[in-house]
């Protein structure tokens, strides 16, 4: 008896131990990319550990554990000198072999491709540049707008050395979201870049289904359909689906959030921006949420490995210090940006 007993004892220990490894090995990440003392960290690791233990109070079943992404400065370089969709647009439109553009959109191409520095861009642009990024693109299928995006992923990103646009992600970052789709987070990625963009840009990098990818949208419409409404006309074999030339949904501040509801069905629990345009996603996030939720913003505030941006980067800290949301500096939380082996010019 006392030897079953010893047994028994044995195999619980055995097994306690293994369950114990096994749950610290989807909990845990290595955070290679960070200083050892990083705040923000610490906090994601804290939240993540609560929220994720059925014993605890503030548990969120995996089906609830939503977190949404930013993607331009949060995931991926932003500004310099423009957002990167904008270089695409301006590419295509200027040096496109196949592209003979109207001058209105030569007109919007020229003028982006003048701006040397974020701070230069003029208010307009950003409704100026979805509009003629709509009809530029309008008429070619969706397959070979995807191609486009591909090759730009393939060209130098100005203002670095050896980084292409496709490389162009927050490798800390890129952990973080490895880090929580191990402990069963549904991660989705809030953009105002088009989705059929970031989806592109996205592929092979982040490891999310397209369908978790909310972006800025346009209409789509089918090859055969001319001028007939949608509602009107019957998708046949032989059509193939072509971008549209007008534009649903310009996804930023308040877009987000109607967005979000309309997609989700429910609020995220979690969720990582940079600019004030990420602020109103983040307060319907926190408010009146079922579930214990967590908020960090992410400081440009680094002009050694990044070009930076501290007046803005003070804006959000401001912002993040009055609404108690975690702030993520790439400064002082980082040990690199995109890789050791890429450099800023100036």
């Amino acid at each position: 008896m006392k030897k079953i007993c010893l047994l028994s004892s044995i195999y619980m220990v055995i097994f306690i131990a293994f369950t114990g490894c096994a749950q610290k090995s989807v909990t845990e990440n290595n955070f290679t990319k960070w200083v050892n003392d990083s705040k923000p960290i610490s906090a994601l690791k804290d939240y993540v550990q609560t929220v994720t233990d059925e014993k605890s109070k503030d548990f969120i079943p995996a089906k609830d554990r939503i977190a949404v992404f930013d993607l331009d400065g949060t995931l991926y370089c932003e500004t310099f000198p423009i957002y990167g969709e904008w270089i695409l647009f301006s590419d295509y439109v200027l040096n496109s072999p196949d592209y003979k553009a109207p001058k209105k959109l030569l007109s919007v191409a020229q003028e982006l491709s003048q701006i040397k520095k974020a701070s230069d861009i003029p208010s307009h642009m950003e409704q100026t540049h979805i509009h003629a990024h709509a009809q530029a693109f309008a008429g070619m299928p969706i397959e070979d707008y995807i191609n486009v995006v591909n090759a730009f992923k393939e060209t130098k990103a100005e203002g670095f050395n050896q980084m292409t646009r496709g490389n162009a992600f927050y490798l800390p970052m890129l952990e973080v979201v490895e880090y929580l789709l191990k402990n069963e987070f549904i991660v989705y990625i809030c953009s105002g870049t088009n989705r059929f963009t970031v989806r592109a840009l996205i592929q092979g990098v982040i490891d999310i289904p397209p369908r978790q990818v909310i972006g800025t949208d346009f209409t789509i419409v089918a090859s055969g359909q001319g001028n007939e409404m949608d509602m009107h006309y019957n998708y046949t074999e032989e059509d193939v689906l072509l971008m549209g030339d007008t534009v649903i949904t310009k996804n930023v501040k308040m877009s987000k959030v109607a967005q979000l509801e309309q997609e989700l069905g429910q609020k995220p629990v979690l969720v990582f921006g940079n600019s004030t345009g990420d602020v109103p996603m983040a307060v319907y996030a926190q408010e009146n949420n079922p579930y214990l939720t967590k908020v960090f913003f992410l400081l440009c505030d680094d002009n050694q490995r990044e070009h930076g941006n501290k007046s803005k980067a003070q804006k959000i800290a401001d912002i993040c210090a009055q609404k108690k949301w975690e702030t993520i500096s790439m400064t002082n939380d980082w040990t690199t940006i995109y890789g050791d082996d890429v450099t800023i010019n100036q």
